[in-house]
């Protein structure tokens, strides 16, 4: 009995030491009633807007699929405060228990934010473009936003009705986990419930259970599948996808609040479905969270606009830190070269590629081939000339 009781003392201190963090919007914005307009970059298609942070320039990616901010284990900035663990859920649902910090008071536009939280992930693998990201947390705290990468302008403003009076086509969204999802349309007749989430690239990609439901119930589904193969594409905050069947849509429209992009390309993902940073190519988005509603401004006029974008044939992702060939379609160019699913990269041009990082960063020329050296599953080098 004397041993049940100092092993119960002995769990509930650990459970006192292990400090947990809720999500919470309790960080501090300086100014009421304002109506900010802050210049941004456009960054391989994702917003990014510069802050001052304890003195020195941060770059931070608006990312609305994103609950919190978010920190990189190599990038931490200057006097922050450890908070705790939160358990955090990515982009393919994925959860991992993750450390959490205060960072210190940052200036966005004419603003303070102060007491804001971010969690912290590993060093950065697929980026060196921006230092941090913002969540939709920054919206859930009572600031509605357009943003428009074609004026390079966040505009932000704690004023409700500021956007109500401009026209648009709108979309009620509802939180799960803290970040928006929307219902979109793929297929006539058939809805889709996507994460809206400017830190993906891609304007589609679709949940492959899903589609596989659309695709029992409609032959018309079938009909815009242009290739099928197996492997991984997504990467997220924790992970990579599992290996599955992964599809390549050739989609007639993608309808989106009564607007429709037209001839669009999309993979499935083990992930949840989402629209991607891609859609601020065609449409400034205004987020209103009084409302819970994003209202997407089209550049151009017209109820649709014509896409016609070209999917890559190859995805690379990291498999125990080295860059790896996570799928490939047969009609690749890459497939023809000889490139096949599981080849580890080991150089290019030469440059040895040690890890996923050092293939994000190599300087690829669009249009030309490089000459690849890779390792098979079997262990046999190959040398191919592949344009990425």
């Amino acid at each position: 009995m004397r041993r049940m009781f100092v092993f119960l003392v002995w769990l509930l201190s650990i459970s006192a030491s292990a400090q947990t963090y809720r999500y919470s919007t309790s960080f501090v914005v300086s100014q009421r009633n304002f109506c900010d307009t802050i210049p941004i970059d456009v960054v391989d298609g994702h917003a990014v807007v510069t802050v001052t942070m304890g003195g020195e320039r941060m770059r931070m990616m608006i990312d609305t699929g994103s609950a919190q901010g978010m920190v990189f284990q190599n990038r931490l900035p200057a006097y922050w405060k450890e908070l705790g663990n939160i358990v955090s859920h990515d982009a393919n649902n994925h959860t991992d228990t993750v450390k959490v910090v205060g960072l210190p008071p940052f200036e966005l536009g004419g603003s303070t934010i102060s007491g804001y939280v971010a969690t912290v992930m590993p060093r950065a693998r697929t980026t060196d473009k921006w230092d941090a990201i913002i969540g939709f947390d920054l919206f859930n705290k009572g600031l509605t936003a357009k943003i428009d990468t074609r004026r390079k302008v966040l505009i932000l403003s704690d004023r409700k009705k500021l956007f109500d009076e401009e026209e648009g086509y709108e979309m009620k969204y509802k939180l799960k986990w803290f970040v928006p999802y929307v219902m979109v349309s793929p297929f006539i007749r058939h809805t889709d419930e996507v994460l809206f989430d400017t830190g993906a690239t891609p304007l589609y990609e679709m949940n492959k259970q899903s589609f596989d439901t659309h695709a029992y119930k409609s032959k018309n589904v079938g009909s815009q599948v242009e290739d099928r193969t197996h492997g991984s594409a997504a990467i997220a905050g924790h992970s990579v996808e599992q290996d599955d069947e992964v599809v390549l849509l050739h989609l007639n429209r993608l309808e989106c609040g009564g607007f429709e992009f037209r001839d669009v390309r999309a993979l499935t993902t083990q992930g949840s479905s989402r629209i991607g940073a891609a859609v601020m190519d065609y449409a400034a988005v205004v987020i209103n969270p009084f409302k819970k509603r994003l209202k997407l401004q089209p550049y151009s006029s017209g109820d649709s606009v014509h896409v016609g974008n070209k999917m890559f044939g190859t995805a690379f992702v990291p498999v125990n830190g080295r860059p790896t060939v996570g799928l490939i379609f047969a009609t690749s160019d890459a497939y023809i070269q000889g490139l096949r699913q599981g080849d580890i990269i080991e150089s290019i041009d030469g440059e040895r590629m040690y890890t996923f990082r050092d293939f994000t960063r190599f300087p690829f020329v669009k249009g030309r081939k490089h000459k690849f050296v890779v390792v098979d599953s079997e262990g046999n080098r190959k040398e191919l000339m592949v344009e990425r």
